[in-house]
Order: C-alpha cells, then sequence, then structure tokens
C-alpha cells in the first residue's frame, strides 16, 4: 500500500492509502483469514474471479490499517452502520472510513473525525459519457465546461459518500466547480440536505483514472431522513449502464 500525499489544506489527519490489485492471482490467504465470515460470505456471492480479489484485498487492507489506528488485531475489528446504514467501527475510538475500488487500483481514506468518503474510477471518452450528462451534471455544471466529466463524478460520489446519502438520487443536487486560484481544492454548490460545509479535493490516480476525496467536519449534521447508506455502494458502473 501507498500513502497518498494529499492537497495542502486537507484537514489534519486525514489519510489516503493506494492499493495495487492483481486481479488474476487467487484470493490471498493472509486476506481471507482476516475477514469476518459475513464479509467473506459476501465476497463469495460476486460472479467473478477480478470482483472476489478486489472486494477481499481492499477489505483486509481496511483492517489492517484501522488495526494501527485502534490498536485491536484487525480479524477482531467489528463493524456496526450508522442511522444512514453506513459502516464504522463499533469502536467509539475508531477513525471514520471510507474505500473505493476500480480496475486494479482500490483507495482507502481514514478520517479522525467527522465524514469522509472517496471515489476511484476508470476514465471513458467524453463521447461515451455524453448521454449521462443530463443523469449526473447540475443545470449549472451542463453550461459549464472547465472540469471533464469524470471528475465532476468522481467528486460528487466522493462527498456524498462522505454523507451516507443515496448517490443516485442525489447527483443534481451537488455541482462541481473549479475553485479560483492554485487552492487545489473545488468550490462546491447544493441542496443537499446537511448543515455544515462540505470539502473536496483531488487524488494522485494512475494514468487512465480519476479520483478525488470528501470530507465533512465533526459538526455536520445530516436531515435527510430515510436516505439509506447502502444506496453508497451505487457505481458509475451503474448509473452507465442504467
Amino acid at each position: 500500500m501507498q500513502r497518498l500525499r494529499l492537497a495542502e489544506g486537507t484537514p489534519e489527519g486525514l489519510e489516503v492509502w493506494r492499493l495495487a490489485l492483481d486481479l488474476d492471482a487467487p484470493v490471498a490467504v493472509d486476506d481471507e483469514r482476516l475477514l469476518s465470515q459475513a464479509e467473506w460470505q459476501r465476497a463469495q456471492r460476486l460472479r467473478r474471479h477480478p470482483d472476489v480479489v478486489r472486494a477481499v484485498a481492499t477489505r483486509a487492507a481496511l483492517r489492517r490499517l484501522l488495526s494501527v489506528h485502534t490498536g485491536i488485531a484487525p480479524e477482531k475489528l467489528m463493524f456496526t452502520h450508522n442511522t444512514f446504514g453506513k459502516p464504522r467501527l463499533k469502536s467509539a475510538n475508531g477513525p471514520a472510513f471510507n474505500i473505493s475500488h476500480s480496475g486494479h487500483v482500490a483507495l482507502i481514506a481514514l478520517a479522525p473525525g467527522g465524514a469522509v468518503g472517496v471515489d476511484i474510477e476508470r476514465c471513458r471518452s467524453e463521447a461515451e459519457l455524453a448521454p449521462l450528462s443530463e443523469l449526473v451534471l447540475s443545470p449549472s455544471e451542463q453550461l459549464d465546461h472547465a472540469l471533464p466529466f469524470m471528475e465532476r463524478w468522481v467528486v460528487k460520489e466522493a462527498v456524498l459518500k462522505a454523507l451516507g446519502l443515496g448517490i443516485a438520487e442525489h447527483l443534481q443536487a451537488l455541482s462541481v466547480m473549479p475553485a479560483p486560484g492554485p487552492s487545489g481544492t473545488y468550490h462546491l454548490e447544493h441542496s443537499l440536505p446537511i448543515s455544515s460545509s462540505l470539502q473536496a479535493w483531488p487524488l494522485s490516480a494512475p494514468s487512465g483514472y480519476a479520483a478525488a476525496l470528501g470530507y465533512l467536519d465533526a459538526g455536520c449534521t445530516c436531515y435527510a431522513h430515510g436516505a439509506q447508506g447502502q444506496r453508497d455502494s451505487t457505481t458509475f458502473q451503474e448509473i452507465h449502464h442504467g
């Protein structure tokens, strides 16, 4: 795993780690043994071997990182869900976290407080993405071409994952614009049901990928009653293929 260097001005304590995945290799025994029975069963239900490798390797890596922060053995960590269904550690002392994977790359974000979201996607041509514009982009974004579609997508997903809100139904409620000056961040406009400011930054990604980090400070309050965190798993591929 490689710890990424974050943009200047990112809140202290935020960490993002990048994991390179060998999708042709068998599932590593050292990874498999760290997972709970429920995690392993979920991975086994995936149809394609690369998907199983991604799921197991990423979850095992998350457990190892959380173990360093909590002092609890990785295989003994226990998870629960908040009121929106977003996963978190049962231990009140553990960091917030979020994961994302696409292709041969996985990202893991950790935050000592507040809420964090991360997303990575393989890039596609603008011509291929054009039919999705009206589904994903807000009216103001459709008039602004300063950022590529995929860059806006990963920022939206990272922010919405941090919130624990359903992604598909809130995409157009969030507008991602370039921030003025060399700030290394984005200007976000939204009509989302929250009472705190949102922040997002681009992340270093391998060629052919786009990635972003989203964050809300510990004082954030979310008012979206009934929003289910399980929808955090909505991916670009699901939107793309309808």
